[in-house]
């Protein structure tokens, strides 16, 4: 058997692990990622146990936690301890903004293009801090950030991918420039990770929060907060519980374990089992295909879509200049109506501001993405 063809057959064992594949055209995943047949066997194994035994017994309850916190710290390149878990984007960045050592009227400079979930956390629940928001995309960030620095600054928060256009922010110069000017860098990944391989190692963000419920295919309720391990002795240990502590069992509590010194001290209370254990199977799952390969997979099927698009004459709003996200956004007339026309024959994307978003992913195929150009041909 040659290369390519165990490649297809790769990506066919992939593709029949999400049954949604078997009656629709999924390019949805900026929104919510389908489940995954594997990701429901290890729901139904937790219902399981909670109705034989109402709870996991200590000893396996933190071992799947251990085994899930080192998958999703290979997801990133991080080291398991970098890890706490969350229950969405949003409670990772209050927990990376509520810990770091700011003072009153410090300020931080925010992406003006940032999605809800981001400048409420931001807005809301920092009343003491000088908010400035700044528009990035379609800029150079560094030039950008330099124009509105201040003595004060303290910290940056950007989304890595926009949530619209699909325009990614190039977090490695930007990421060099705070660092040596003693900036913290907060950045929201949940339309990056899953998608585009992402390397701590390489781009030294000091936070990256990221819900499970998009392109790493769900559940929602379930997601992480990456802590850069430089950080942990200056934190302020804020948001943080009786499960931050590294209990050696749940019969005697007579005695109060420290806050562990890392990123699990986080974790305030009872965790989300069922959405872990899930999230985990989905991580494995794009580790098992290959980081590399999703993105490339993505990238490429996003390549054919501004293709056609370009062909169809159908105005693409998402630039073109790299780094790429998997997100390609169209503007055509009467897009209320192409959508629900392309609903109506099953295939699922995003009505946004008017405007039409794709977001395909590494298992959907060339022949569904020519199916859609059909289709558009016939609306047209």
């Amino acid at each position: 058997m040659n290369s390519s063809q165990q490649y297809i057959d790769k990506l066919c064992e992939f593709r029949s692990l999400f049954p949604i594949t078997n009656d629709k055209i999924y390019l949805n995943h900026a929104s919510t990622g389908p489940m995954s047949q594997r990701a429901k066997d290890a729901i139904i194994e937790c219902i399981r146990v909670y109705q034989s035994q109402a709870e996991f017994d200590f000893k396996t309850y933190f071992e799947k936690l251990r085994i899930s916190r080192e998958i999703f710290a290979r997801l990133l390149n991080a080291e398991p301890q970098e890890i706490t878990f969350t229950h969405n984007t949003s409670e990772g960045i209050y927990i990376a903004l509520i810990n770091l050592p700011l003072k009153k009227d410090d300020e931080i400079i925010v992406m003006n293009e940032v999605f809800p979930a981001v400048r409420y956390v931001v807005q809301y629940n920092f009343p003491e801090l000088q908010k400035k928001f700044v528009n990035l995309c379609g800029e150079d960030p560094v030039m950008t950030i330099k124009k509105h620095l201040t003595p004060r600054t303290r910290a940056v928060v950007i989304d890595h991918t926009q949530f619209f256009t699909g325009e990614m922010i190039d977090l490695y110069p930007l990421s060099e420039f705070l660092k040596e000017n003693e900036i913290y860098l907060v950045v929201d990944g949940i339309q990056s990770i899953g998608a585009i391989e992402f390397d701590t190692r390489k781009i030294s963000v000091d936070f990256l929060a990221c819900g499970g419920g998009k392109w790493l295919f769900g559940p929602g309720g379930a997601g992480f907060l990456y802590v850069n391990k430089k950080n942990f002795k200056i934190l302020k240990r804020l948001h943080t519980g009786w499960l931050g502590v590294d209990w050696k069992s749940f019969e005697n509590f007579e005695t109060s374990p420290p806050l562990f010194n890392d990123a699990r001290m986080f974790e305030m209370g009872t965790r989300n089992m069922l959405g872990i254990s899930a999230l985990t199977e989905h991580i494995k799952i794009l580790l098992d295909f290959g980081l590399k390969d999703v993105e490339k997979r993505v990238l490429n099927l996003k390549k054919q879509l501004r293709i056609g698009f370009n062909e169809l004459k159908l105005p693409v709003i998402t630039p073109e200049n790299e780094p790429q996200s998997g997100i390609i956004t169209i503007k055509p007339e009467n897009p209320r109506q192409l959508y629900e026309y392309l609903c109506n024959n099953n295939v699922v994307i995003s009505l946004r501001n008017n405007c039409l978003r794709f977001s395909p992913h590494f298992y959907n195929t060339e022949e569904e993405i020519e199916t859609l150009f059909a289709l558009l041909k016939k609306y047209n």
